[in-house]
């Protein structure tokens, strides 16, 4: 459990001593600013894991207000709730699932390499934002080569006009496999 009461009188320059109503102030506007002063505080980890083994009801700590120690802002978890609410995630939520979104790209990365490199490596070291290796550089060109012979091959097949029995005579002038609808009766 942390000592909270202990650990502030001992650091200088905490952000909520100078002025400690807006970390207890009832208009969300007045909190949230009182969140952003917690950025830069020393303690401020402290300060929230203090809230929440304290249960602490009331006020900003740590840069959260209940709602945020709720849903456990800073976490994955937080970054979904905040999704499913329809609202924006916090910057702390943010950051969390963007470092959960590249472990797993580093681990699907493993898997890939573990493979000898391969296409969907190639893409996930694009999506990481890094060169990709050899063995997955050497994967994507055989795929896009590949592609390329197959839309050859497409392109050089003659074309057969579908000749349907019973059709009407194609209009002249119309392009080939074009037939004049039949009148309704």
């Amino acid at each position: 459990m942390t000592d909270l009461p202990r650990l502030a009188a001992s650091t200088p320059g905490l952000p909520c001593r100078p002025d400690p109503e807006p970390f207890f102030s009832t208009d969300p506007t007045e909190r949230q600013y009182a969140a952003t002063l917690c950025g830069p505080c020393p303690i401020r980890v402290q300060c929230a894991a203090y809230a929440i083994d304290n249960d602490e009801q009331d006020g900003v700590w740590g840069g959260m207000d209940l709602a945020a120690r709720v849903i456990g802002c800073g976490t994955v978890r937080g970054f979904r709730v905040h999704r499913r609410r329809g609202e924006d995630p916090c910057p702390r939520c943010q950051t969390a699932h963007e470092e959960s979104v590249t472990a797993d790209r580093l681990r699907r990365l493993g898997v890939e390499h573990g493979l000898g490199g391969t296409t969907r490596g190639y893409w996930l070291h694009w999506r990481l934002g890094e060169e990709a290796c050899r063995p997955c550089k050497t994967a994507q060109a055989r795929k896009s080569a590949e592609q390329r012979a197959q839309a050859r091959a497409r392109a050089e097949r003659p074309r057969v006009a579908a000749v349907t029995p019973g059709a009407a005579e194609p209009l002249r002038g119309a392009p080939e496999g074009v037939h004049r609808l039949a009148a309704a009766a």
